[in-house]
Formats: C-alpha cells, structure tokens, sequence
C-alpha cells in the first residue's frame, strides 16, 4: 500500500512538472506572437536626442505612424528627424512639465490620424533628465525639474492621452530604469522619480485593464555612452558648486571633485552631435516586443551587455542587504579616498 502511494505521488509530481513547463512553453508562444505594424498611431516623447530620437527613426522605419515628440522641434536632432525619417513621421513640439504643450499635442494628433484609425495604439513616456551628484549638493532647481519631468510629465501625457488611448484600446509604455530598481548614490532624485514610476506604472496595469490597455515597463541599463543623458553634467556640478555655502564647499571640496571625475569617467559628459556608440539592435527589438507582442511582460530589462544583464538579473535576485552593500562598495570603490575634514584650502568658485 505504502509503495503504491509512492508511486502515485511520484506521477503526481511528474504531471506537474509537465504541466508546468507546458504551460510556461504555451505562455512563452503566445508572448512571442507578434501583431501586425499597419497603420498604428505612436506618441513618443524625449525624442530631441538619445533613446527617444533612435526609438522615433526606428519605429517609423517598422512602419508605425510616428508623433516625435521634441523639447524643441528647431533642435538638431529634431531637424536630423525631419531629414533621416519618413513622411509620416511628424514632429511634436513637446514640453512635458506643460499642460498647454500636451494639450496641443493631443490635439495635433488628433487632426493628423485618419477616420478609420482607432485612436493612439500607443505612448511611449521616454522623456527624462538625470542629475547626477549627491543630495546635498543638488539645487532645488535639479531636483524639482527631474520630479517634473521624469514622473509628473510622465503622468501628465498618459493622463490627456488616455481618450485616444481607450480609442484604439493601446499601451502605455513607461520608461524606467534600473534605478527603479536599486537606490544609487549620486542619484537620489533620479532613483525617487524611477521607483516612482514603477509604484505607478503597477497600479495603473491594473486600472487599465478594464479597457484593455495594457501597461508596460522597460527598465534600461547605463547607455550613457550612447545617449546624450549626461550633457548637463558640468553645467549641473557648477551649479551645485555656485550654490553651496563657505561651510559646504569647506567640507565637501575634495569629495566634490572626486566625485565629478569619477562620473567624468564613466560616460560622455560634454557636448556633441552625436553619441559616439549606437544603440544596440536587440534594445530596439526589445522595445519593439514591448509594442507589439500580444500579451507583453509587465517588465522588460534592457542591458548594454550580455555580462550586465546577469549582473543585474543577480542582484536583483538578493536580498536588499546584501544588494545595498554590493552597490555601495562599488560606489566607495569608484572614489578616491579623500579627506573629509575641512581643509584651509581656497574656495575659490570650481569652474570646469
């Protein structure tokens, strides 16, 4: 009797095992089913430079009809979609933090969408600003704009969309970060505003789903080298600097400067008209699942390298302890040691 329900247990665990891995194959089929491009409506914003200027070109390229979104429709990159892109590819000028802005933009799309399109198919809230220093050292100018743009921006054009978006019954697609992740220092703001979009993003998955408008989130990697997100950079610390007081600059000067060459280092922090490293072709597959698959992932992480993809997939497998210590050794290890105490050295202004 005893061996007969060992054997029974025995095929138990083994259909479930089948079943399981049947169902998961299933699953994964019916993920990778793509729906056709046809003639679908795409709203994307931050497309001046970076992320956003690549997604516009290549999507408009698939055959998506592409609104490009831009700060300044007069900027280089603006002018660089105008002349690279398709006809139907239209410029959007697009200033999140403004209702105005937005409120035009809709309108514009819906002058510009033929009868027998159902509505926008999609947004792809990709606008963002990143400052990176230290918290105390951010003004309230940095840390107010990254807020604004980053989250209320994000949440501005989903919510004067959602109309055209319950319209053709789209998705909302969301550009997070591994920030949203884990907590990094140097970018304390930057981090609050991508958490905050993942918190969003997940009650607004389940709010939508109603209407059949499915959420997404795409979560990428450092691609500082081949987006223009660090720009401001030397601006941004001169700034910082200007503001600080005597006791501030006293206390933090070596620190500071420490602290700048070593983000100096890791990207491209100056001035150029291009980045000087092109997207990799599987980010804009990536994006392109995310758009088109017919039952997306909630989540999409894209890596610049096969090697970081299984660092993060790792850390964000343990515990936030141990993630928290292994990023703050890496933090103090990207730091020359300094010395802390104040110094009589000059104050004079830092000018980079």
């Amino acid at each position: 009797m005893d061996e007969l329900v060992f054997i029974l247990l025995q095929l138990l665990a083994a259909a479930f095992i089948i079943g399981g891995f049947l169902c998961w194959l299933l699953q994964g089929l019916l993920c990778k089913a793509q729906l056709d491009v046809g003639s679908k409506v795409i709203l994307i914003t931050g497309c001046d430079s970076g992320i956003g200027h690549e997604l516009a070109k290549y999507l408009d390229s698939i055959g998506f009809q592409v609104f490009a979104g831009c700060f300044d429709t007069a900027s280089e990159g603006a002018q660089r979609l105008r002349v690279e892109a398709s006809n139907n590819l239209k410029l959007v000028n697009l200033d999140v933090r403004k209702d105005d802005h937005v409120d035009a933009a809709v309108h514009f799309i819906q002058e510009n969408i033929s009868s027998e399109q159902q509505g926008l198919y999609a947004v792809v809230n990709n606008a963002g600003v990143c400052v990176c220093g230290e918290f105390e050292w951010q003004t309230w100018s940095h840390i107010q704009k990254q807020i604004e743009v980053n989250l209320l921006g994000s949440m501005r054009v989903i919510k004067k969309c959602l109309p055209l978006l319950k319209a053709g019954q789209g998705r909302i697609i969301n550009v997070s970060s591994v920030a949203g992740l884990h907590g990094y220092p140097g970018l304390s703001t930057y981090c609050a505003s991508k958490y905050a979009i993942e918190g969003f993003s997940q009650v607004l998955r389940l709010e939508m789903e109603k209407f059949n408008i499915k959420v997404v989130i795409v979560q990428p990697g450092d691609f500082s080298k081949a987006t223009n997100l660090l720009t401001s950079h030397h601006r941004n610390m001169n700034e910082m600097w200007s503001e600080m007081d005597s006791e501030q600059r006293e206390e933090y000067k070596q620190y500071f400067l420490a602290y700048h060459d070593s983000v100096a280092k890791s990207g491209f922090t100056g001035e150029r008209r291009k980045p000087l490293s092109a997207l990799p072709k599987s980010f804009l597959s990536s994006f392109q699942a995310a758009l088109l698959q017919n039952n997306p992932s909630k989540s999409y992480l894209l890596m610049p390298s096969t090697i970081s993809r299984v660092k993060m997939t790792v850390l964000n497998l343990l515990p936030t302890a141990i993630s928290e210590q292994i990023i703050a050794a890496r933090y103090r290890k990207s730091m020359p040691e300094c010395n802390m105490n104040r110094s009589q050295t000059s104050l004079n202004t830092i000018t980079y």
